[in-house]
């Protein structure tokens, strides 16, 4: 079968078959389910249209927009069948309307998602009915817009589907790589998807692989063309039904003609022929007339093949556009030229070169087609870039603020860190011999200062601190006022109130200065304990955490302990 007849007409059916089997509900969907047969023959279809024409008035009248939408949907798809796009436009484009502007409920939802009749399905079928009444530019707006559906709602059957549409399109326009790009591009996702069930990915793999096969031919690769078939008929992709035998029929036979086999060729269309009129009885012979005009005059039997080619134009006048018949008149001015009728031969000679300018026309559409909408994708695509760009400068720009913020305070902290810190040595250079670089003054105290203490037991008390001291006990962890008190015999509220009368600060003051100054000289005066994690070093001065120890050491220095002992390490 010719790719036109194959993507314009088998392409139409790509969605029609998941429904067959889902309608079985009520009455009235199983007279909607005897007018979806895809094996259905022309008069069969007529007759239905009537029927559904009938059901149109009659839901009309009703008001029963639900129903009008089902029906305006049949009535589409039966108009494809039957080649009259107009009707199907028409159909097609009152449904999308209605649908968009009627509320469904809940249960008219669940019939509609059923019957796979959606926006995108809608959509869709305008395209193809637009493409072949050759108005190539707004079919290709209608399946750019329905890609954009699929991709933003992630619909697999589409996604895989909507390629092959595109390919069929850059067939026609005679960019046969493009087309077998496209082609596969959907084939492999009708393959490798799980969201489409096997049937209907059987379905339109088989459809999209006789279509792969008669690019191949178009491309003068006859191996490439015959593998593909080959592959698909292992599969058993070629016994789905009589209607995907006919093309697989067609194709071989295109194959045997290319390779001269013109006997076998035959044979295969005679097979095709059965098939065909079986299918159609009224003009069978239109799915395989090209292939028997070819195996006829390779055969040198001019006269039949004159006859099935002009049977097959004039069937094919009630079907197309007549310029898409324009290689049949080519074919059959060189047969009559062969069989010795001049006249003949010019006269269809003529019709070639008339409708040639035509087609040509409709090829440039096509052309301009995809030109348009490669320029609109690439201004979208700048548009995104400058967008990008301006959001990339907007962001560094702010990065580098945040930056230079950063490394600026960084600096400021460097500063104050070198003027604390030469602060403090020289304060512990002077204050060094005491030990008492840091004292400091609470201005709350533990204990009432009312409490009383004799000066001897004062003395005695202040004397055991000195001791505590000198030994450093302050150092171990162990180290509390329970603990001291026990040591210098004494009990914590005696202690306290010397603490506090003598050095002007509470206990936990009194210890932590302790520690600090003893920290602030070992750090300064033994290079291998400021080789320390801070950690250790706050273990090693009684700590019990790192944390307690930056925190106090910061509050009474200005500095981190690893900032102190970085610059000690710099001096040294």
């Amino acid at each position: 079968m010719a790719p036109k007849k194959t993507l314009l007409f088998f392409l139409f059916l790509l969605t029609i078959n998941l429904s067959a089997q889902e309608i079985n509900k009520d009455t009235y969907k199983e007279k909607i389910l005897s007018l979806s047969n895809i094996l259905e023959t022309e008069s069969e279809a007529r007759n239905q249209v009537v029927i559904i024409q009938k059901m149109l008035n009659l839901s009309k009248k009703n008001k029963d927009t639900f129903q009008t939408i089902r029906l305006l949907h049949q009535m589409g798809r039966k108009s494809q069948f039957l080649n009259e796009y107009h009707v199907s436009i028409k159909s097609f484009e009152k449904e999308l309307v209605l649908f968009n502007a009627y509320n469904l409920s809940k249960q008219e939802k669940e019939i509609i998602d059923s019957l796979k009749i959606t926006p995108i399905e809608i959509i869709v079928q305008l395209g193809n009915s637009y493409a072949a009444v050759g108005e190539t530019k707004t079919a290709l707006a209608f399946y750019s817009k329905s890609e954009l559906i699929a991709s933003q709602e992630n619909l697999q059957f589409y996604k895989a589907v909507i390629p092959v549409l595109i390919g069929a399109m850059n067939y026609s326009a005679g960019d046969y790589k493009k087309a077998l790009l496209n082609y596969k591009k959907g084939l492999n996702r009708l393959q490798t998807t799980t969201e489409i069930d096997e049937r209907n990915r059987n379905f339109n793999s088989a459809i999209t692989i006789t279509s792969i096969s008669d690019t191949y031919i178009k491309l003068k690769n006859i191996d490439s063309a015959k593998l593909v078939l080959k592959k698909a008929i292992k599969q058993g992709l070629d016994t789905l039904n009589n209607f995907i035998r006919i093309g697989f029929y067609s194709q071989n036979a295109k194959i045997l003609i290319e390779e001269k086999k013109y006997s076998e060729a035959l044979n295969k269309i005679k097979q095709l022929s059965i098939l065909s009129h079986k299918h159609d009885p009224n003009s069978g012979n239109y799915y395989y007339y090209k292939e028997l005009t070819a195996a006829y005059t390779g055969l040198k039997k001019y006269d039949s093949a004159i006859a099935v080619m002009e049977k097959g134009i004039e069937i094919g006048l009630t079907k197309t556009k007549e310029f898409y018949l324009v290689d049949d008149y080519k074919t059959l001015a060189k047969t009559y030229k062969k069989s010795g009728n001049t006249k003949k031969s010019n006269e269809y000679f003529e019709k070639y070169v008339l409708n040639q300018t035509a087609l040509e026309k409709n090829k440039k559409n096509i052309i301009n087609s995809f030109h348009n909408k490669e320029l609109s994708s690439l201004e979208s695509e700048k548009e995104n870039q400058k967008k990008t760009t301006k959001y990339l400068m907007i962001t560094s720009s702010s990065i580098i603020l945040l930056l230079v913020l950063y490394l600026l305070r960084l600096s400021s902290r460097k500063k104050k860190d070198s003027d604390r810190f030469i602060k403090l040595i020289n304060k512990i250079n002077s204050l060094e011999q005491q030990q008492k670089i840091i004292d400091t003054k609470d201005k709350i105290i533990e204990e009432k200062l009312s409490i009383d203490i004799n000066k001897e037991t004062f003395n005695e008390i202040l004397a055991g601190l000195h001791k505590i001291e000198e030994q450093h006990y302050y150092l171990k962890q162990e180290c509390n006022s329970y603990n001291i008190a026990r040591k210098i015999k004494t009990n914590t509220s005696y202690l306290s109130k010397v603490i506090n009368t003598h050095y002007q600060k509470n206990f936990n003051t009194y210890i932590n200065d302790l520690r600090i100054n003893y920290v602030l000289l070992k750090l300064k005066k033994d290079s291998k304990f400021r080789a320390y994690a801070v950690q250790s070093i706050s273990e090693e001065i009684g700590y019990k955490s790192t944390d307690s120890f930056t925190k106090y050491f910061r509050k009474r220095t200005g500095l981190l302990p690893s900032v102190y002992i970085k610059k000690l390490n710099s001096i040294n």
